[in-house]
């Protein structure tokens, strides 16, 4: 649906703007009125780029926006109520345009999981999915709990995610930045002033100065450009998606990448379908949807396969144990749940276990990474301060001799 920006009187006379999401002018100018707002001014909101991104409600927003919707509809507060008690304590125009647009159509008589539909790009089909069985089942609160839970859970690794790769990447962004400078300028200036001593130069020193005359040759950069267009091409020609999926499928088998990939993917997954499967969502429509949560392509288009094995008969357990990518640790717990029969409480034993192993690792191996890219340009440098220095010394030689 189209954002409208408007501009209004309050009834006290107050001028207010925002935006708004309606299907029409019409209904734009007639939800302000709702509101109790004298429109002055309306108009679509044309986004330049029209991106999603920009119009995506966040994690940790969605998450607190859940667990309030949570809280007022167990406390027996009506949907459409409950929906415009929430938009009221958000400051996010888009956000609070959002929820209104909500709130009316479920005031219309649709079902909130109707009217989540329409945002998409907000409530993914996971989200809208827990909705409906919630709505099914009478327990929507119930539901909406368990969903923020699961988001709030979903973010935390997103955020460890991030936190980890983020100080490291800095460091090294600037260990090259520094080396290119050195390599650049500082080292041509210093080196050039022993090539009038007609003495061949150490190995190192000759070494830093061919460096340095690739790093300042327009045929160094030209090269990196044709290698980049030709991977571009290349690309091109293969399928982003069909390229995606093999570079997933390389990332798996890295030897310290991969574990981390799969536990935090598999962490999600095993946590989602045990909230579909506790919302009486069936086992072959939840593995669909839980699916989606992985972010690896090749896993995701892996695990999305065994819902036709389990369709035909195929315990969870045995179809997940073929996936190369699974621990068979995963497989047996998994295995368990089912022939106790307690597939949902054994799904979340094994989402806690896989994120707390993924926390863990990711702190080792960041811990590892920091000292060793400092390491790295430490010994750059020192590489640099001794191709200087050789030279010196030969020339000190030379002249007391």
């Amino acid at each position: 649906m189209p954002n409208y920006s408007y501009k209004a009187l309050d009834q006290t006379g107050i001028t207010e703007t925002g935006v708004l999401i309606a299907e029409n002018l019409s209904e734009a100018q007639e939800e302000l009125k709702n509101r109790r707002l004298i429109p002055i001014k309306v108009r679509e909101a044309k986004n330049r780029f029209n991106i999603s991104l920009f119009r995506k409600i966040s994690a940790s927003k969605l998450s607190l926006i859940t667990r309030q919707l949570s809280t007022l509809i167990n406390g027996g507060i009506p949907v459409d109520q409950a929906l415009d008690s929430v938009s009221k304590q958000i400051d996010s125009p888009l956000i609070k345009g959002k929820l209104s647009n909500i709130s009316n159509k479920v005031k219309s008589g649709f079902k909130l999981s109707e009217a989540l539909e329409d945002h998409p790009e907000s409530f993914d089909r996971l989200y809208c999915s827990l909705v409906r069985a919630g709505e099914s089942s009478g327990d929507l609160g119930m539901v909406l709990e368990k969903t923020a839970d699961f988001l709030e859970r979903k973010a935390k690794i997103n955020q460890d995610i991030v936190g980890a790769l983020v100080y490291p990447i800095i460091l090294f962004s600037i260990a090259i930045v520094v080396i290119i400078l050195l390599l650049s300028f500082v080292v041509p200036e210093v080196v050039s002033q022993f090539s009038s001593l007609n003495r061949d130069l150490p190995f190192i020193t000759k070494s830093l100065l061919f460096l340095s005359s690739v790093f300042t040759s327009y045929i160094f950069y030209s090269v990196i450009f044709l290698i980049g267009m030709t991977g571009y091409l290349s690309i091109r020609a293969v399928g982003f998606d069909k390229f995606k999926r093999r570079l997933d499928k390389f990332f798996l088998v890295m030897p310290v990448l991969k574990n981390s990939l799969i536990d935090s993917d598999l962490s999600r997954f095993t946590n989602s379908l045990s909230i579909l499967r506790s919302s009486n969502i069936s086992i072959i429509k939840a593995l669909e949807i839980s699916a989606d949560t992985i972010s690896n392509s090749y896993l995701r288009q892996q695990i999305k396969s065994t819902s036709n094995k389990v369709a035909e008969g195929e315990s969870l357990a045995s179809s997940l144990d073929k996936i190369k990518a699974i621990p068979p640790l995963v497989s047996q717990m998994i295995e368990n749940g089912e022939r106790s029969g307690r597939l949902e409480e054994m799904l979340e034993k094994v989402s806690v276990y896989l994120e707390n192993k993924f926390q863990s690792s990711t702190k080792i191996t960041m811990n590892l990474l920091e000292p060793l890219i400092v390491v790295f340009l430490g010994l750059f440098v020192a590489l640099i301060v001794l191709a200087f220095l050789l030279p010196l010394i030969q020339l000190n030689t030379l002249t007391i001799n």
